[in-house]
C-alpha cells in the first residue's frame, strides 16, 4: 500500500513516502512554465523555475498554489499529477494509495474543498487533510502529548503560528507573510541602492547567500541585473548589511501574529508554553540568526530542527507510519 504526505507549498512542494525506507523522495518548485493563450505546459517545477525572466513574452511561470490556497485547479492538478508521476507512483496505483495533504491553519471550508478537489482530479480517493501545525511540530521535534507546545512555521507564502497537543488545537493563525516577501522587499532594496534591477530569481540566492539577521552581518554577493538609469546589462555588489531590514521586517510582522496567538492562551497553557519555548520550522529560519532574533523577541527558548524546510513533510512521515494520530489530528467535515 503507498502512503504519501504532500506538503503543497506556494514555493516548494515536497513529498515523503511513508510505506518505504526511502524518506522525502521529491522537493521541487510549485510552479509552472505556460506558453500562449492556450496554456500549453511547457515546464514544471525546478525546469519552470529556472525559466523565470528568460523565457519569452508568450510565456509565463505560475504559481498554482498561492497564499496556501489553490488558484489555478488546473494547473495545479497538471503539477501534482507530474510530481506523482516522477516519484514512480504509476495513475493506476493512486486510487489505493493512502495520503497525507498539508494544509494551513484555520483553513476555512471552502479552500479545504478546494484542496479536496484537487485530490480527486489527481485520482487520489484515501486522503486526510492535516493543518500544518501539527506537521511542522512533529517534524521539529515537538513532543505532542497532553502538555501544550507552540510551534511556528514560516515558508515562502505562508507562517502558521499556533498551540497545539493531543487534544487538538488550542490556538493557532495562518498569515500571507514569507519568503517570498522578503526576495520582493530585497529586489525594492537593491532597486534603490545599487541602481539596479534584478530578478526574483536572483533576489532569492541572494537572500540565501548573505541574508542575515545576526547583529555583525558581514559580507557581500555580485548581483546581476540591468541598471535602472541606464537599462542596461549592469552588475554591483550588494551588502548583507543591506538585506538586513528587508528581512527584519517581515519577520516583525510574523511576531505580531504569533504574539497575539500567545496573548490569547489560557494561563495555565501560557505558562506551561512559556517554559517549554517556541519550535522553529520553515525555510525561513535557515537565514543565519532569524531563530534567535524569534527567540529574543518572544522572549522563549527556542528549538530549529536540522533540516527546518522540511519539517511539515517529515511531520506528515509521521503521521502517516501512527493511525492513531493521523485519526486525530486530520481535519473533520
Amino acid at each position: 500500500m503507498i502512503k504519501l504526505a504532500i506538503d503543497l507549498g506556494s514555493s516548494m512542494t515536497k513529498i515523503y513516502r511513508a510505506d518505504t525506507n526511502n524518506g522525502i523522495v521529491l522537493a521541487e518548485p510549485s510552479c509552472v512554465a505556460i506558453a500562449g493563450e492556450e496554456r500549453e505546459v511547457k515546464a514544471i517545477g525546478k525546469i519552470a523555475k529556472n525559466l523565470i525572466g528568460k523565457t519569452a513574452e508568450a510565456t509565463g511561470i505560475v504559481y498554482p498554489i498561492y497564499e496556501g490556497e489553490v488558484v489555478d485547479m488546473p494547473l495545479a492538478t497538471t503539477m501534482l499529477k507530474e510530481f506523482l508521476s516522477r516519484i514512480g507512483v504509476k495513475a493506476s496505483a493512486l486510487k489505493r494509495a493512502q495520503v497525507l495533504i498539508g494544509v494551513p491553519c484555520g483553513i476555512t471550508d471552502e479552500s479545504l474543498a478546494e484542496y479536496k478537489t484537487l485530490a480527486e482530479e489527481c485520482g487520489l480517493r484515501k486522503v486526510w487533510f492535516v493543518e500544518q501545525p501539527y506537521l511542522a511540530a512533529l517534524g521539529a521535534g515537538a513532543p505532542i502529548g497532553e502538555t501544550p507546545v507552540f510551534c511556528l512555521d514560516v515558508g515562502g507564502g505562508v507562517a502558521n503560528a499556533a498551540v497545539v497537543s493531543a487534544d487538538g488545537l488550542i490556538a493557532g493563525i495562518s498569515i500571507n507573510v514569507g519568503g517570498n516577501n522578503m526576495d520582493a522587499n530585497i529586489i525594492s532594496k537593491v532597486a534603490e541602492n545599487n541602481k539596479l534591477l534584478i530578478g526574483a530569481l536572483t533576489a532569492e540566492r541572494i537572500k540565501n547567500d548573505i541574508g542575515s539577521l545576526e547583529r555583525s552581518v558581514r559580507g557581500s554577493v555580485v548581483a546581476e541585473g540591468s541598471s535602472t538609469e541606464t537599462y542596461q546589462p549592469h552588475s554591483s555588489p550588494v551588502q548583507a548589511s543591506d538585506l538586513t531590514e528587508c528581512i527584519r521586517v517581515y519577520v516583525e510582522k510574523i511576531l505580531e501574529y504569533a504574539a497575539s496567538v500567545l496573548w490569547n492562551l489560557p494561563a495555565e497553557v501560557a505558562a506551561t508554553v512559556n517554559r517549554s519555548g517556541v519550535y522553529l520550522s520553515g525555510g525561513v529560519m535557515k537565514i543565519p540568526g532569524v531563530a534567535k532574533y524569534i527567540g529574543n523577541r518572544l522572549n522563549m527558548r527556542y528549538q530549529v530542527c536540522d533540516e527546518p524546510q522540511f519539517a511539515a513533510v517529515l511531520g506528515g512521515g509521521m503521521l502517516m507510519r501512527n493511525q492513531e494520530l493521523l485519526l486525530r489530528f486530520s481535519r473533520k467535515e
